[in-house]
């Protein structure tokens, strides 16, 4: 399953439609760097490795953005943590490119486009651009 993250550049002000935010493969913008607003939460994600495997970036990578003393230290319910994503412009199809992030996540049994978007990812990104990057996937 790969994720896309409704990601822009910041000089532009586009509206994104359920599949994400367009964008144009030839912008000088591409790839860029950027950070996610994340909050830990039980009962999978209240430690920086969980969070990390699961944006694929190291528990430091958060932990100094953050302002986490310790990349070790536990995290509380809710606690809040900026996590390092790179994006690109990624063709969809001949008429559609999208900003994205492209994450791996392996999608667990009895899991949805909806559940992975909303809960996992805290709606960071939608079920609708998981279904766009993912055309051939059926969740199980």
């Amino acid at each position: 399953l790969f994720l896309f993250f409704l990601c822009c550049d910041s000089q532009a002000v586009i509206e994104p439609t359920t599949s994400g935010y367009t964008c144009s493969l030839n912008q000088t913008t591409s790839p860029c760097q950027t950070y996610v607003y994340y909050r830990a939460v039980a009962p999978d994600f209240l430690d920086l490795a969980s969070v990390g495997d699961l944006f694929s970036v190291s528990r430091l990578m958060i932990s100094n953005p953050s302002n986490i003393s310790s990349p070790s230290s536990p995290l509380v319910p809710f606690q809040s943590m900026f996590v390092p994503i790179q994006c690109s412009c990624n063709r969809i199809n001949s008429s559609m490119s999208i900003s994205y992030a492209g994450l791996n996540y392996t999608i667990k049994a009895g899991n949805n486009f909806y559940l992975v978007s909303t809960s996992q990812f805290q709606n960071l990104t939608s079920y609708q651009s998981v279904e766009v990057v993912n055309p051939t996937l059926v969740p199980t």
